[in-house]
Parts: structure tokens; sequence; C-alpha cells
């Protein structure tokens, strides 16, 4: 046998050995796969399910079923020790609708016999994977936060001061936790977004806690009598009496904490027959007439040198337009409609309390807080006169409904004066340090007379009777009424003393 025929057979057999093959895979393929079209190829695997030699319907419900334990995975959430319970599904996870299954069941079954052959081949020397798309829905978390977590916030709660049975008490304070409802949903996100793995899942929620500020241990320090002072409204009026008594009332048992400030305007309500006050003398343009509530100014000025005694912060204050009778010079804090007004500040690191007291003609006011001054300082005021203004002559009025006879002194004189007030530091009885406190001034207003106008009427003489003649007598004349006489000849009417406001 020559070369060239041994390589013919050699090809021969190469040939049959390759047809051997192909008809034995054919075969194979025709009796596990081409002859069944209705079932998944061998090897074919979706997010980690093997879905190999199954029918559609089943590689659908073995997907969706893995689908449903991502889904129902159990999620708990943590907010500051209190659990809330949930799943993938509530908080927003699902799958993207997508026809992966589709496609796989149809590899293999395209093409001719051999592209089908081919296809089949791979598929059982390498396993076909297909992935699944998820996502998850921030909304729906961040409504559940809202409705199932910030229900966890504890509302911060300050300390009071309360007085009962002539004792100082402070109340439990309580410090406030709230949900950081952003931070809480980014957390519960990032630990489902993308997470396949099996097992439940545990997400801490963000929460702050916001310490009170008034604590009680703050409060508590509330109990020494920092500042007092009393003046008298012994000789006012019922009605004048009545407005001092309200307003006192209105301001006794004040709570002043850290940092707040104290109006008199404010505390005292507004001045009305409704809130309890009545007409009375007060200063109005340089006079002295009847206003409703007459008479408060004395119960802002008391509690003025109590705040100046107590050494708080005096944020707002303004004298009267003429001096009062019940402080000196300087020492007045006068309050007007909603322009005047006397405030100060709670400037230490603990609650002031207000007492307040007006009976018996006498108004005092204490206020109660920390007292952190040495024991050896001691503080005095002391008022300075720079200038005294006199109020000049009489301004007389005259009426003529008044015999001239008449004279009453409707307003007295007030000398008016600018002046300083000083506060003096001793420390062990030494003189340290001399402070201004305030520079004021009154004005000078003279005294108000009214005096009668009204002139007498003459007296008629008597008619004689007629003479036996018949004839009618001439009536005498009339004699002419005395000269008035000057209203300074008048005796006059003692000057009261300066109008209390």
């Amino acid at each position: 046998m020559n070369k060239k025929n041994k390589i013919l057979i050699g090809v021969f057999v190469v040939c049959c050995i390759i047809i051997m093959v192909i008809a034995g895979t054919v075969f194979y393929v025709t009796k596990n796969d081409i002859a069944n079209e209705n079932i998944m190829c061998e090897g074919i695997v979706i997010d980690g399910v093997d879905v190999g030699k199954m029918t559609l319907e089943q590689a659908e419900s073995a997907v969706k079923e893995h689908i449903d334990e991502i889904g129902n995975r159990k999620v708990t959430i943590d907010i500051n020790g209190n659990k809330v319970n949930s799943s993938f599904y509530e908080l927003g996870f699902s799958c993207l609708e997508n026809n992966c299954v589709e496609e796989a069941f149809k590899l293999g079954k395209s093409g001719n016999i051999i592209q089908k052959i081919v296809s089949i081949s791979k598929l059982s020397k390498e396993d076909k994977t297909f992935s699944l798309e998820y996502t998850v829905d921030k909304s729906v978390i961040e409504q559940f936060v809202k409705d199932n977590c910030s229900k966890f916030n504890v509302k911060v709660k300050n300390s009071k001061l309360v007085y009962e049975n002539g004792e100082f008490n402070a109340t439990r304070h309580r410090v406030g936790v709230f949900v950081n409802e952003q931070e809480t949903v980014d957390n519960i996100y990032e630990a489902i977004a993308g997470n396949s793995e099996s097992g439940d899942v545990e997400v801490q929620a963000v929460v702050t806690k916001k310490k009170p500020r008034y604590t009680k241990k703050m409060v508590a320090k509330c109990k020494d009598v920092l500042g007092t002072y009393t003046t008298s409204y012994g000789k006012s009026t019922a009605d004048r009496a009545n407005n001092v008594q309200t307003a006192a009332a209105y301001i006794n048992g004040t709570v002043l904490y850290p940092g707040q400030t104290f109006s008199t305007i404010k505390v005292i309500k507004d001045r009305t027959e409704e809130n309890g006050y009545k007409a009375a003398a007060e200063y109005s343009g340089g006079k002295v007439v009847s206003g409703i509530g007459g008479g408060v100014c004395q119960v802002s000025t008391t509690l003025y040198n109590t705040v100046l005694n107590a050494e708080l912060e005096i944020v707002e204050r303004s004298p009267h337009s003429m001096v009062v009778g019940y402080v000196d010079v300087s020492r007045d804090a006068a309050i007007s409609g909603d322009y005047k007004d006397f405030k100060f500040k709670n400037n230490t690191d603990a609650p002031v309390y207000i007492s307040a007291s007006a009976s018996g003609g006498y108004l005092s006011f204490k206020i109660y807080g920390h007292e952190t001054r040495p024991s050896n300082r001691k503080i005095a005021f002391e008022p300075e006169i720079l200038e005294k203004i006199q109020p000049g002559p009489d301004i007389v009025t005259e009426d003529a409904a008044f015999p001239a006879s008449y004279r009453v002194v409707t307003q007295s004189a007030h000398i008016g004066y600018k002046a300083k007030l000083w506060k003096i530091i001793y420390e062990d009885g030494i003189e340290k340090e001399r402070v201004e406190v305030n520079t004021s001034s009154y004005s000078a207003q003279p005294q108000y007379v009214t005096v009668g106008k009204q002139q007498p009427t003459p007296t008629p003489a008597p008619t004689k009777e007629p003479g036996e003649s018949g004839e009618q007598q001439k009536p005498a004349n009339t004699p002419a009424p005395e000269a008035s006489r000057d209203p300074e000849e008048t005796t006059a009417t003692a000057r009261p003393a300066a109008t209390a406001q």
C-alpha cells in the first residue's frame, strides 16, 4: 500500500470518529434536551437559583420564591433600646420587572440542529448565570420611620422651680431623645439595598439626645435672698392702694430663669378695669391727672430698687417726668403705655423667684436666687443732685363759677432736678469702688392755682312808704360793692406734698 492510500485511510478513520462523536452528542442532546422543547437547558442559574431541567412555569415559580424569600426577610430597627420590626417588602424593597426567565428558557432552542448542539454543549460545560435587579423606594422608608420610629421621640423637659409651704423645690428634668429621620433612613436603605444574603437584618436608628436647658441641679440652687426693698403707700387713696396691690399680686410668684428678661408692663397686664385697676392720680404731660392704674409706678420703682440690691442686669429703666415722694431722685422707675417699661434680665446661673406683698400700707419685694457674692462684699446706693431747677411763678386760672374769695391749689409745685445714682461697693467695710448706675432728669413744674372771678350781686335799698301827699319817694342809691381783694390776700390753701405716682 502506497503512502497516498495510507493518508486517505487515516483521513477516513478520523472522519468516522468525528461522525461517531457528533452522532453520540446528537443522540445525547436529542434525548435530553432537543427532544424536549418545554424544559430549561441544564446549567442555567438565575440569581443563584438553579433552574436547569425546569419547565418555564417551574422556573418562574422558583425565582419568585427566591425573591419572596429576600423580600420577607425580617428587619429590626433599634431606637434607643426600643425595637421596631419590619421586612424588606414593607420598607420598599422590590425586584425590577425583567424577562430573564424567558431569556434563559430560550437558550438552546433557536437555530438549526448544529447550532442547538453547539449552544447546549457549551451550557453543559459551564453555568449560564442570570442576575436579577432589585430596588428600594426611599420614600417608603421615610414614611415608615416617620410613622413607626419617630413616635419614640422623647420631648426634653426642663426642671421647674416650685415654691410650696415656704420651701423651694425643683422638679425633675428629662433629657430629650429625637430620631434623626434622614440619617436613620439612610442606614436602613444601605442595609437593604443590594443585600441578597440570607438571615435577618438589624439596623440602629440614629438618635440625638438633647439636654434640658434647666436641670434639677441648676434650679435647686435658688434658695438665697439676693435683694429686698420696701416703700410706703399708707397715705394713698383707696383706689391708688388697690392699684398697687393689684400690680404686686400679678408679679408675686414670678420665676425668671437664667437668660430670661422680665417686663413689668407685660407681667402686670394692661391697666384696665377688667384686670382689676381703678382710676387714681398719675403724671401725664407734666401734670397730675386721673388715670386707670395710677400708682403702679410705685410698684415698678420698688421692684427696681430690689433688683439693684440683687445686682441683676438692668435692661430698661426711665425716670418719671417729675419727682415722686416715695423714693429719692434717680431711684425711681416709671412705666407708661407700651413705650416706657422697666425691664431686667436674670444674668445669674440659677432661676430667680420674685416675692411681692402689699398690705398695711407697705409694698415689699424680695428676690431669691443663688448667692455667689462673697460675704465680705456689701453695696449701697447714693443719689447725687447735679442741678436743682426752681418751679417758677404760680400759674393762676380764674373761674367765674366761684366767688372772688375762692382760691384752691390744683397742683403743687415741683422742683426740677438733674441727678445721678451711684453704687458704692465695700469690702470688709472699706469703700473699694463707685459705679454710676443711672442719670435722671426731672422737670420743674409751677404751682397751679384756681381763683374765683364771680362779682357779688348788688343788694337794693328798702323802698320807703309813700308820703301822705301821695308823692313817691326816690329810692336810696345802692352802695357800691367793696373792691375784691387780691388773690394773694386771700388765705392761701396749704400746698400739698408732691403727688405720689
